[in-house]
């Protein structure tokens, strides 16, 4: 599986190749947040800041702007928050809350479409991140349906997802780890796949933006 055949972050590449400051908003609910990890320090964002300050020094800004139980609507009544930041590169993170609390998918589609699109405008790149696998979606009926609505979004917009949910899966096989070692609460992720995930998705954007 490769992760970096999708579409590139052009202008995060242009500043990283002229070693310009960076500046990145992670956008999205509790996985962003970090609900589950022991700490910030241990959360997907702070490892991602961590592994992504190591190849950026003193050029990376990481705004967190993650607040968990949010679906689409919730995320765009904050999403003028988020243009405010000015961010170089914008990573969306959602439709994992919309599924489990009987968002209508069409709704989801047409909110996040205009949201994506509106962040573009702004300036910034932007990409996308898929559900997680666990156990509460793994239960929900319409949650396949969210799950390919991310990536038809990304598709249609020419934004790239990063492919959380067969990650999480191939980690798994890789080392040997449950779907509740991952996600121990049946929802969100704790230490270990926040740190898998973290470092992926820095590796991720600079694979991307080395394209």
């Amino acid at each position: 599986m490769s992760l970096t055949k999708a579409s590139s972050l052009p202008h995060v590449a242009q500043l990283l190749r002229h070693k310009k400051p960076v500046r990145m908003t992670l956008f999205g609910s509790s996985s962003t947040e970090g609900v589950g990890a022991s700490s910030l320090a241990a959360s997907y964002a702070g490892i991602f800041e961590q592994k992504m300050r190591a190849a950026v020094p003193d050029k990376l800004e990481v705004i967190n702007r993650g607040i968990g139980g949010q679906g689409a609507v919730q995320m765009h009544a904050r999403l003028a928050q988020v243009l405010a930041d000015k961010a170089d590169l914008v990573i969306w993170q959602g439709g994992v809350n919309d599924p489990l609390t009987g968002v209508n998918l069409t709704d989801f589609e047409q909110i996040t479409r205009d949201d994506l699109l509106a962040l573009r405008k702004n300036g910034a790149d932007v990409a996308l991140m898929d559900l997680q696998w666990c156990r509460l979606l793994d239960e929900c009926p319409v949650a396949p349906a969210f799950q390919a609505s991310v990536h038809a979004l990304g598709q249609e917009l020419e934004m790239p997802v990063f492919p959380r949910f067969e990650l999480m899966k191939l980690w798994s096989k890789t080392y040997g780890l449950g779907r509740e070692d991952l996600s121990p609460d049946g929802i969100h992720m704790g230490d270990t796949g926040y740190r898998l995930l973290g470092e992926a998705v820095a590796q991720w954007v600079l694979d991307l933006a080395a394209e």
